[in-house]
């Protein structure tokens, strides 16, 4: 009898307390909804308005009238970054037949260079990593894990291919650069690196 009214009491308890809860989260809900409603004075900032803050002039807004820019040409980019390169350098310094100055052979081959470095330090890398994980593998008894470093294993030989590939491009584009010096006339000094 004593388990049958404790019983009771706890029901009861329980439909009281969960009624007043979900009195609660409906009060809540009404307050929410009044706050809401209240809060109805939005502001709206006009392009004017915004000017008056910009520090830079607006690139993103295009004016109507204005017919949209064509697109130039690889050439006419390649001739303009010339351009500009060799109005950023020296006007004393040496430059080839194509008017390109040593500053610009010298940090082209140090980035050349770098890229091909960088590529073949990755290569150690991973050389490094897949000897790790062989020996984890054989060292390892639990199945599940031995699953993991076979994945892990899989993943490495698959960025070893990938890095192959980048490298072998990096040196053909170092390659392919150091022909171009030649053509152009450019000094073998500048290909040396990236300050003189």
């Amino acid at each position: 009898m004593k388990k049958f009214a404790a019983f009771w009491a706890t029901a009861l308890f329980v439909v009281f307390a969960s009624t007043a809860y979900s009195q609660s989260l409906a009060d809540l809900a009404a307050e929410e909804q009044q706050r809401r409603d209240q809060v109805t004075n939005e502001r709206v900032i006009t392009k004017e308005q915004a000017d008056k803050f910009r520090t830079e002039p607006e690139k993103a807004f295009i004016d109507e009238d204005q017919p949209p820019a064509k697109e130039d040409s690889k050439e006419t980019e390649g001739e303009s970054a010339t351009q500009e390169q060799a109005e950023k350098t020296d006007p004393d310094e040496p430059v080839d037949f194509q008017g390109r100055p040593e500053s610009y052979w010298r940090e082209t081959m140090y980035e050349a260079r770098k890229k091909v470095k960088d590529f073949e330090n990755e290569a150690t890398v991973l050389v490094l990593k897949l000897n790790r994980l062989h020996n984890e593998f054989y060292s390892e008894d639990d199945g599940f894990k031995r699953e993991m470093i076979q994945r892990e294993i899989q993943k490495t030989f698959y960025e070893q291919d990938l890095n192959k590939e980048n490298l072998a491009k990096a040196k053909a584009e170092l390659q392919d650069l150091e022909k171009e010096a030649r053509k152009s006339g450019a000094l073998p000094g500048w290909l040396s690196g990236k300050t003189r």
